[in-house]
């Protein structure tokens, strides 16, 4: 009997501790969004596709220059052809397709990311295609189609890819072509070589931003809150602002040893080499650290406890990856700050683009980060207590 009631004792107390628990969980603002928004917004993002608005920033660009003045068949113009094949199947792959004369201008676009790929249609398309018509041609002679591809964007290579080997397909039982008269020879600039490390030039823009951002915010978002010899600091001249002005260019510093450490291992280790310039390099760090930065102060400051401020930081950090890796819409992708970090890293690493061009990415990043670093002045300014 004894037993039994210290069993249903314990029963109790265990109860009251749970209902305590989710009390605390009901009352804290914080733990709520963790444990409500976060996966609402995690799995809206998963199934958001298929309610997708397309807008431009959705498709990828095609320039095609047709180069082909041979003669062929007379009743067909056989580039013309396959252009307006390619210009059919455009928007079943999400893709917009053009001509262009000009191979220099399209280079140029392709270099800077104005455009995906480009596709050039050579002499003697018309006439190869031709000859194979002829039932006593001995062999088929094929015609070729050169395709350059930006490969720095992998999901815009396989919308390219996806349009051009419809259309080829198309193109062929149109013209009951049957075996391999129409061969697509593809080749992806900028993207990752032997020399430099196949996988580099793809990971380096990804993997880079998510180093800088999510370690210097690990540490700068306890740097108010977990500050607890601040306090004393504030009762001399020291004014708040002048704290957290501190606290950023420290921690600007400690964020350059970070990019230190990252740029030795993937120079020596890796022989990673940019195409730009390290100096621009360096500039396009700096800027994606100071975000990182910013964003942890401003979340140090609203925070009232270091676990709030780790669920705080969770929460962006998560929120952030999540847009970059989960959401179909490029416009919201391209306004997010992780992503503007991978495309500043492959503008300078992977292009090689001056900073002149290289620009708009690492000026949306420092637009954000004097919006947080101003939100955090005047927060901390009204905040009554440090900790």
């Amino acid at each position: 009997m004894a037993s039994i009631n210290r069993l249903l004792g314990s029963i109790t107390r265990i109860a009251a501790l749970v209902r305590k628990e989710l009390e605390g969980i009901i009352k804290d603002r914080m733990a709520l969004i963790v444990l409500v928004l976060l996966p609402m917004i995690i799995t809206f993002s998963l199934g958001a596709y298929q309610f997708r608005v397309l807008t431009i920033a959705d498709y990828a660009k095609v320039a095609v220059i047709n180069q082909d003045t041979s003669i062929g068949d007379p009743n067909y113009d056989f580039a013309d052809e396959f252009f307006w094949e390619l210009v059919e199947k455009a928007n079943d792959s999400v893709c917009i397709v053009f001509p262009l004369n000009d191979e220099n201008i399209a280079n140029f676009l392709l270099w800077r990311g104005d455009i995906d790929a480009i596709i050039i249609i050579p002499f003697g398309f018309n006439s190869h295609l031709a000859s194979n018509r002829d039932p006593e041609a001995p062999i088929p002679v094929p015609a070729y189609i050169n395709v350059t591809l930006d490969g720095t964007d992998l999901e815009n290579q396989g919308k390219v890819i996806d349009c051009l080997t419809s259309a080829i397909a198309d193109f062929k039982i149109r013209f009951n072509f049957t075996k391999d008269e129409v061969i697509p020879v593809i080749t992806a600039v900028m993207g990752p070589t032997e020399e430099q490390g196949i996988d580099l030039r793809v990971t380096v823009p990804l993997i880079t931003p998510l180093l800088l951002i999510g370690g210097i915010m690990i540490l700068t978002s306890q740097c108010i809150v977990g500050d607890v010899p601040l306090r004393r600091l504030l009762l001399t001249p020291a004014s708040k602002s002048e704290a957290v002005l501190a606290k950023v260019l420290a921690y600007l510093i400690t964020g350059i040893i970070q990019m230190v450490i990252i740029i030795g291992i993937l120079s020596v280790v890796y022989h990673y080499q940019p195409s730009g310039s390290y100096v621009n390099l360096v500039l396009c760090l700096l800027c994606i650290s100071l975000f990182g930065i910013t964003l942890g102060v401003f979340i140090s400051i609203i925070s009232n406890s270091r676990l709030q401020a780790n669920q705080y930081f969770i929460f962006a950090f998560l929120t952030l990856v999540v847009i970059e890796l989960a959401v179909p819409v490029a416009d919201v992708k391209n306004a997010s700050p992780l992503h503007m970090a991978r495309e500043a890293i492959i503008n300078v690493a992977s292009r090689g683009l001056p900073l002149y061009y290289a620009m708009p990415p690492m000026i949306g990043l420092l637009i954000y980060s004097l919006a947080l670093l101003a939100l955090s002045l005047a927060v901390f300014s009204m905040k009554r207590s440090v900790v």
